[in-house]
């Protein structure tokens, strides 16, 4: 049986442990590819995500609504993020593409998959944080709008509506034309 988040929370705030190791898996790639969206290398958003579930565990007693239980992860993902750019804003003064460290590719990946890679993972850091948020939901979890809609629990034309903004946005970024596939 496929527990809902709401069910997971009462279950873990009753004090099952494995509830929340449940809520973790079905959340921890998002959080994951959002640390990733906003620039940190892999290491650090592995140790990021895993500060986003310690926080949410410890906070958990504070959620209001359980329904609500994947906006609130969310947010405090944005903001355990923000206080991480911030600390390495503060850590590094000048910091060029030529002394960043190299990325280590097959020799079957073209040259320039290197910096495509980073202009995408640029353009999706501009983004407004429900954007990129609704975006990986749908993208990298595949989830429907109506989900994405369930899940965070808001309308599902404010789904659709920060979806085609954002991808409108990206095609913008990469000079593609409204419409091309």
């Amino acid at each position: 049986m496929a527990w809902s988040d709401a069910e997971l929370v009462s279950k873990t705030l009753a004090g099952d442990r494995e509830a929340f190791g449940k809520l973790v898996d079905r959340h921890r790639r998002t959080v994951f590819a959002l640390a990733l969206q906003k620039g940190f290398q892999t290491a650090e958003a592995d140790d990021l995500t895993q500060e986003v579930f310690v926080k949410a565990y410890r906070g958990l007693g504070g959620l209001q609504e359980s329904t609500s239980f994947a906006r609130w992860l969310y947010g405090i993902a944005g903001h355990t993020f923000a206080d991480a750019a911030r600390v390495h804003k503060r850590r590094r003064l000048d910091v060029s593409l030529e002394n960043a460290p190299e990325v280590a590719m097959s020799d079957e990946a073209p040259e320039e998959l290197g910096r495509d890679s980073a202009d995408v993972i640029r353009a999706l850091s501009e983004l407004p944080e429900e954007q990129r948020v609704v975006l990986t939901l749908r993208y990298l979890e595949g989830l429907s709008p109506k989900e994405i809609a369930e899940r965070l629990g808001q309308p599902r034309g404010t789904i659709r509506s920060r979806l085609h903004h954002a991808l409108n946005y990206l095609q913008l970024a990469f000079g593609l034309k409204a419409g091309a596939k």
